[in-house]
């Protein structure tokens, strides 16, 4: 019987392709989905085990992710990756395959905590990381608007798409040193605005952004930018390797792009602000 998938959610169509995508910036991860049997665990270094939900091994350059891995007919699935070189083999389980209308029906697998843990993994090796924050063009200079849950990023994002502007994200961006100068991109995965665009921009500040009593806007200097920064960058705490090539990642980050606090007052009047600001 033909093997049906189901479709990918919207937000993630732009960032789909079936061949391998060479354009400015572009970084493109190689995926194969497998059916039939799991790789073996077998000796394998277990780095992390996530209470059931998944768990990570490693073998020299190759790291197994571990999807469920408690379901009673085995895990719901398997990632084998190599981020240097950016392929991925995914083997599905049981639990992946569900019966519709006669015929076998694959779940789509590319959901939480797979595709983003795929990524950041890429990124660690690519001069790259993923963080929680928005990101918006003003004229074709991008600037980064990190923040934790509540800071903000969701509201600041409404209020520039409404005067006209572009914004890539509004809840994860990816952030890459391309030599020429570092860059952030849009991901397929949106906040509360519900806004993921597959553009990329030129990186020329960063602004952390939380409530505030009035607009103000404060420059930080780098060692606080870098506290800033750890606790809205997705980092896998247990890996040293991809640990020290982000934490050099964003050390370049803070020394090479000026941040700034950005506290403001709900409403329309912040876009005015901050692109008098800019300016």
């Amino acid at each position: 019987m033909p093997l049906l998938t189901e479709p990918c959610p919207p937000a993630y169509a732009p960032f789909i392709s079936d061949e391998a995508v060479c354009d400015t910036g572009s970084l493109a991860v190689h995926v194969i989905l497998r059916t039939k049997g799991f790789p073996s665990l077998e000796g394998l270094a277990e780095l992390f085990e996530g209470r059931g939900s998944w768990s990570m091994f490693k073998k020299g350059n190759e790291y197994y992710l571990v999807i469920n891995p408690s379901l009673p007919d085995g895990p719901e699935c398997i990632a084998q990756f190599d981020p240097r070189s950016g392929e991925a083999a995914v083997y599905c389980g049981k639990a992946d395959m569900v019966e519709a209308g006669g015929r076998e029906m694959l779940r789509n697998p590319f959901t939480y905590p797979l595709d983003q843990l795929l990524l950041m993994y890429v990124l660690a090796h690519k001069e790259g990381a993923l963080l929680h924050a928005s990101a918006v063009d003003f004229g074709g200079r991008g600037y980064l608007f990190p923040g934790r849950s509540g800071a903000g990023k969701s509201t600041i994002s409404r209020y520039l798409a409404a005067k006209g502007h572009e914004v890539l994200s509004d809840d994860r961006v990816a952030v890459r040193n391309m030599k020429t100068g570092f860059s952030i991109f849009g991901t397929p995965w949106s906040g509360e605005a519900r806004i993921a665009a597959n553009a990329n921009l030129p990186l020329h500040g960063i602004f952390f952004v939380g409530h505030g009593s009035e607009n103000r806007i404060e420059e930080i200097p780098p060692g606080e930018a870098a506290r800033r920064l750890m606790p809205v960058t997705s980092i896998p705490w247990f890996d040293r390797e991809a640990v020290t090539a982000i934490l050099l990642f964003c050390e370049d980050l803070v020394l090479n792009v000026p941040a700034y606090d950005l506290h403001f007052i709900p409403g329309a009047e912040v876009v005015s602000f901050f692109e008098e600001f800019i300016s």
